[in-house]
């Protein structure tokens, strides 16, 4: 069956307009993400810009025809938008309607006074919008999603096709939207456009539920309170540093455990809100202080730890140091409450960093319990040949670490940026006493 331009016009809007539907119903039933409801919009819009064009050259209505191609320029300035907000750039509403606003007033002012002449302008600003769109996808790389890409490669190709239509357009000329009908290359170019829309509608599905997914995975990997990666994601990222060891041979590898000092005396005297508080002081302290290759995260309650990737015992002793003294300034007064909170740390080194991680957080639990019956407030050290004098009894005892997915959540593990942990004179650890290293 030969497909002429009215059928071809049929099944462009038709098609459009389910998807269109489609996808408006999909965002109003499940609220997801506004990028498939803008989506949506935008093809009803395209779908409406087909109808009136399609009305208009069976009319032989200059007029008809051209609001119909400000409706497809304004679709693809909705779907421009939308993918400016699904990447958390806000735009200003005016942005979208001065593109179609502006095509009208060059159609009706005589600038642009023949078919093709409109035909080409409403092409570039297709193809205009359309690589912008690609753009916008493109420009945030840091969040790792599979489907971006080929969402990027379709809009580039999207755009590079309606240039395609200029050629075309010069060659073979219209001259009256009469003769539409006629045309021998349009229905394809039409076909070619359609296809790509409904490809892009199932690129831009994906590319919602992967960041759906990838959320859900991080809130359970993620500590609700403070932010920092919960016991399961710190041990997961554990076990994917062990399995980059073999990049990082002769590295050594600290881990630091921390508890804060009498908490549940804090919690029973200010209550659980000034609880919460401290807790969370406490992990954005931990996060300042620690070096960008580290690997942090709470192990439950008061109770918190992390991987230093190439540091030796002389190094975490200084940053578990900082820590200490940080939290104990930070939390002598809070809301003007003298809390007088305080942190113990366990610090455990060993010389290679491929080590048994498992044995290295029992260590350094032993030297934190040894930090507790000194008295509290204080950083214990315990060397890669120092045996233990306290047997490990507390939170990371016994840990099997599952697997670690580093797509998710815990990109501060970049081993690659591991050795900035590495001094060229590793400084010497604090001398023992009250608040030090003992």
């Amino acid at each position: 069956m030969n497909l002429d331009m009215p059928t071809i016009g049929v099944v462009s809007f038709s098609a459009t307009a389910i998807l269109g539907l489609v996808l408006t119903f999909i965002w109003w039933r499940e609220r997801s993400s506004a990028l498939i409801g803008w989506w949506g919009v935008a093809q009803l819009t395209m779908s409406a810009g087909i109808a009136i064009a399609n009305a208009g050259a069976i009319k032989n209505e200059a007029t008809l025809v051209a609001f119909g191609q400000a409706s497809m320029i304004m679709s693809a300035a909705i779907m421009w938008m939308a993918v400016r907000e699904f990447e958390g750039r806000r735009t200003d509403p005016v942005w979208v309607v001065l593109w179609p606003a502006a095509y009208v007033m060059a159609a009706a002012s005589g600038f642009v006074d023949s078919f093709d002449a409109r035909l080409i302008l409403t092409t570039t600003l297709l193809a205009i919008l359309s690589l912008a769109t690609a753009a916008e996808l493109a420009r945030d790389g840091s969040e790792r999603l599979v489907s971006r890409w080929p969402a990027v490669a379709l809009l580039a190709a999207t755009g590079c096709g309606y240039l395609l239509w200029m050629p075309l357009s010069v060659s073979m000329p219209i001259h009256d939207v009469g003769l539409v009908f006629a045309s021998n290359w349009m229905p394809v170019v039409i076909l070619i456009a359609l296809l790509s829309r409904i490809a892009l509608a199932f690129v831009v599905l994906a590319i919602v539920k992967e960041r759906e997914e990838q959320k859900q995975r991080m809130y359970a990997l993620t500590d609700a309170l403070t932010g920092l990666p919960n016991r399961r994601a710190l041990f997961e990222a554990a076990d994917e540093l062990a399995s980059h060891a073999k990049y990082l041979q002769g590295d050594p590898i600290s881990v630091l455990v921390f508890d804060l000092d009498h908490f549940k005396k804090i919690n029973d005297t200010f209550g659980h809100r000034l609880g919460d508080r401290v807790l969370q002081l406490f992990a954005t302290i931990l996060s300042d202080k620690l070096d960008t290759g580290s690997i942090v995260g709470r192990l439950g309650g008061e109770e918190f730890a992390a991987i230093l990737p190439g540091a030796g015992l002389a190094v975490a002793a200084v940053t578990a140091e900082r820590v200490r003294t940080s939290f104990a300034d930070s939390a002598a007064v809070i809301d003007g409450l003298r809390v007088a909170g305080t942190v113990s740390v366990g610090a455990a080194a060993y010389d290679d960093i491929a080590c048994d991680l498992g044995m290295l957080f029992h260590r350094a639990d032993g030297a934190l319990y040894a930090a507790k019956q000194a008295g509290r407030n204080r950083v214990h050290l315990i060397g890669p040949h120092e045996p233990m004098r306290f047997e490990a009894a507390g939170a990371v005892s016994n840990v099997v670490a599952p697997m670690w997915d580093d797509r998710y959540g815990m990109q501060a593990a970049k081993f690659g940026r591991a050795r900035r942990y590495r001094r060229s004179v590793e400084p010497a650890p604090p001398a023992a006493g009250g608040g030090a290293a003992s």
